[in-house]
């Protein structure tokens, strides 16, 4: 009796703690915006040097307590090149509320784009590339409206396409995984 009345109350109490855990990062706002910035820099051979910088946009909107959709847009603009990559990225997060600062979340998502992500970066393959897109990561509030973000994620690329020369046909194919980790930050409103 004592056995069935614990597994009972742990039944009943399993909701309510989960509810608890299921929290906006910041009460009162429904919306996230996060950042980071990162410049890449190579010169080879004693060459020239080339500059690109990539901008990961992220707007999160929380549909209910803890559930966000976060919308992502990649863009890298090489230094003096018509190269530019972009990536679009659509992905739903659950973050929990493990503290008053502190917030784990986990992400699953897809996209698509021109190319894809490589040291940050967004390359232009010029062709349609597809991702699935899985992570977690943690959110530690500063103040009332912004966090410190930092997150894993694992990325599986694919895309194809035939190109077609002078000398015959080739098929170009991307079948690529990523496992990147990203710092940045998020500001509520």
């Amino acid at each position: 009796m004592k056995r069935i009345l614990v597994i009972s109350i742990l039944i009943l109490a399993i909701p309510i703690i989960v509810s608890e855990m299921f929290a906006q990062p910041v009460q009162g706002k429904k919306f996230e915006f996060s950042t980071s910035a990162s410049m890449y820099n190579v010169k080879e051979n004693g060459g020239e040097t080339n500059t690109s910088i990539n901008i990961p946009l992220r707007i999160g909107y929380y549909i209910f307590r803890g559930l966000e959709i976060e919308p992502e847009f990649l863009l890298t603009i090489p230094e003096e090149s018509e190269d530019t990559g972009y990536f679009i990225m659509v992905n739903l997060a659950y973050n929990f509320k493990a503290s008053e600062k502190i917030m784990p979340f986990v992400l699953a998502g897809g996209g698509y784009g021109n190319g894809y992500t490589f040291y940050t970066l967004v390359s232009d393959w010029d062709m349609g590339v597809t991702a699935l897109n899985f992570g977690a990561g943690i959110k530690y509030l500063v103040g009332d409206s912004a966090a410190l973000r930092i997150e894993y994620r694992f990325t599986k690329y694919s895309g194809e396409e035939i190109k077609s020369y002078t000398w015959g046909t080739y098929t170009e194919k991307i079948d690529r995984t990523d496992n990147n980790i990203l710092v940045g930050i998020s500001i509520f409103f």
